[in-house]
């Protein structure tokens, strides 16, 4: 095109200077011999914002140096970076507090979803809850969570619609990637979880897989009476006490009522009924409940590592540990990022004596969830059996902090308060250690889960008199897991008194 220009020009001017005719000639043999190069070198190079570049391989990416300004926005690399996420609890905004257990459950499905796709790294339920209620700053959180994007929203419900907005948030930045508000009836809930999960995959330029399409498709039920069901059920099990874990059961069975193909709900009622076993009821129509439910979970959904991980602790119970094993593993091939599947495991082996194994699985259940209290604080116990005495103490100022940061929003948690107690113990803080085994004996003074714990923290500390006490309680209350009782090194200060041999007879 500029050689066209300079032969017009050369046309129109060179005849009105008096040159000869064959001056215009030469011109026009001048730009028809500079074609040639100027393909060449345009084949070859490349005008940018970044200026004259060498154009790569077609089938090779430009290197790092070479890239132009705008396309850093979309470099592998920074997209990498920003395929990490948090999704914070939604706010609920129905003007009713028994919604609460709706807005999380909305959140932790969305959470449920993303954790399905091995591109995105998600934080856990449990890290990203902890900011429940609390005004954040986006760069402060998602520094602390080691995210680069947040998923914040709410959720109003009335009657049979409801209200959920959602928005993807660029902690760099602090702006919206993506947002969204849905207005629908009840029922389309689950396609308004998709819908959020797909547009944020689409945000954070996540290439899919056919399989990982159809993992985001995934729906439990299609049920949305059993889905809330489902939810509130769930919210009674994460209070860990025997009196919410029988109120769990019940929802449970409410959702299952209304959607017999429900495999999560019957993975819940094993769950409940295993960990009543464990702290609460060691009966064994317990056992023999939790092995039902979570045989028909995984009857009704093979691919459920949920299912799978509730089979394993159902058989782990009754020790029929070689299979409970395979149904671990299993549900770790399925999910690796699913918490319960790793701690449910490490429980499993710390149960059987074999320390080694259960060390190595807790710290396994804490890198998928950094800021969980529970596993560090077993993890140190599985340690300490090995004389791994530093790593020991290490384990227990993780537990600790993270109990810490778990009561400035929940300041009544008995499990955080007697957990984080034995980890104070370890770490040298023996007052406070009792401060908090107390406030947690205040809470529910009959709880046998809370009875033992606190129990534990005495033995500990040395007051055996007070330890065999509250070890009598929690027996007398139902306690009767006698498995983890012989292999508990807590309880190791007691174990020479006559009046501990009585107690563990008592559990034949």
């Amino acid at each position: 095109m500029a050689g066209w220009v300079v032969i017009e020009v050369a046309s129109t001017v060179l005849p009105n200077l008096n040159l000869p005719d064959w001056s215009v000639t030469l011109v026009t043999a001048l730009v028809a011999l500079g074609f040639v190069p100027a393909v060449v070198l345009a084949w070859a190079f490349d005008i940018g914002p970044g200026g004259i570049q060498r154009t790569g391989p077609q089938n090779e990416a430009p290197e790092e140096s070479e890239k132009p300004a705008k396309a850093e926005a979309v470099a592998p690399a920074d997209t990498d970076r920003r395929r990490s996420i948090a999704v914070l609890p939604f706010v609920n905004m129905s003007g009713d507090e028994e919604n609460e257990y709706f807005s999380d459950g909305v959140a932790e499905e969305i959470l449920n979803l993303l954790t399905r796709l091995p591109q995105l790294r998600v934080s856990s339920r449990s890290s990203s809850f902890a900011y429940k209620g609390e005004q954040i700053n986006v760069r402060d959180v998602s520094e602390e969570l080691g995210v680069s994007t947040l998923l914040e929203g709410s959720v109003r419900r009335a009657g049979d619609r409801v209200r959920i907005t959602a928005q993807l948030i660029d902690s760099a930045t602090d702006s919206h990637l993506w947002s969204e508000t849905y207005d629908r009836e009840m029922k389309d809930v689950f396609a308004i979880q998709d819908d959020i999960a797909q547009s944020i995959v689409n945000a954070l330029k996540v290439t899919l897989t056919p399989r990982d399409r159809r993992a985001l498709q995934y729906v439990a039920t299609s049920d949305a009476k059993a889905y809330d069901c489902y939810l509130r059920g769930r919210r009674f099990f994460y209070a860990m006490t025997k009196r919410a874990f029988h109120h769990a059961v019940k929802m449970y069975r409410q959702a299952i009522a209304e959607d017999p193909s429900y495999a999560l709900a019957y993975a819940g009622i094993a769950d409940a009924h295993s960990f009543l076993y464990m702290y609460g009821d060691s009966t064994p129509a317990n056992a023999g409940k939790a092995q039902e439910a979570s045989n028909r979970a995984v009857e009704l959904d093979p691919d459920s590592a949920e299912a799978h991980a509730s089979r394993g602790i159902a058989l782990s119970i009754s020790k029929r540990y070689d299979e409970a094993k395979e149904e671990f593993e299993k549900a770790i091939a399925l999910n690796s990022k699913l918490f319960e599947a790793h701690y449910f495991y490490a429980r499993d082996c710390f149960a059987q004596g074999k320390f080694e194994e259960a060390a190595a699985l807790f710290a396994d259940a804490s890198a998928v969830n950094p800021n969980d209290y529970q596993a560090p604080s077993f993890q140190s116990m599985a340690l300490k059996e090995l004389d791994r005495i530093e790593e020991s103490v290490e384990a227990s100022h993780h537990a600790y902090r993270a109990a810490s940061k778990h009561l400035e929003m929940h300041p009544d948690d008995a499990r955080a308060l007697y957990l984080g107690a034995s980890a104070l113990v370890e770490i040298g803080e023996m007052e406070k250690a009792k401060t908090w085994a107390d406030r947690a004996l205040d809470t529910d003074r009959h709880e046998p889960a809370v009875l033992y714990n606190v129990a534990c923290v005495y033995s500990l500390i040395g007051d055996k008199d007070r330890g065999i006490e509250l070890l009598n309680e929690a027996i007398e209350n139902g306690f009767g897991y006698r498995a983890w009782l012989e292999n508990d090194n807590m309880l190791e200060n007691l174990r020479d008194d006559p009046r501990f041999s009585d107690l563990l007879s008592r559990l034949d």
